[in-house]
């Protein structure tokens, strides 16, 4: 079991663009946080599609992703964004070790 390094580069580049265009558009005092945050929970979801991914690990991938974007919005409208800049990075260096070893598995049959 060869890690599929396009694989990996699709899953983590989708995601990572998706939960940065969800950070943008969550920033204000006003967002339409519902729509946006359900559309970054069915994308990021299906990003594992074709790996033996279960249905917790796609709802914590889908999670984690909701919880980078937020970090992600409130680093970006925060006085002092440090603190928020530190968990979004370390969530998503977590994420991003997660999607890779789900690259590495063998595909579902």
């Amino acid at each position: 079991m060869s890690i599929s390094v396009p694989g990996a580069l699709a899953r983590n580049s989708l995601a990572l663009a998706a939960e940065f265009a969800v950070a943008l558009l969550m920033r204000g005092s006003q967002p339409h946080w519902l729509p946006i945050l359900l559309g970054l929970v069915a994308l990021v979801s299906g990003l594992p599609h074709g790996t033996d991914a279960g249905f917790v690990h796609r709802i914590v991938l889908a999670l984690g992703a909701v919880a980078i974007a937020l970090c992600a919005a409130r680093a970006l409208d925060a006085a002092d964004p440090l603190l928020w800049q530190v968990l979004a990075g370390a969530l998503a260096l977590t994420q991003t070790v997660s999607l890779t070893r789900l690259s590495r598995r063998a595909p579902a049959r």
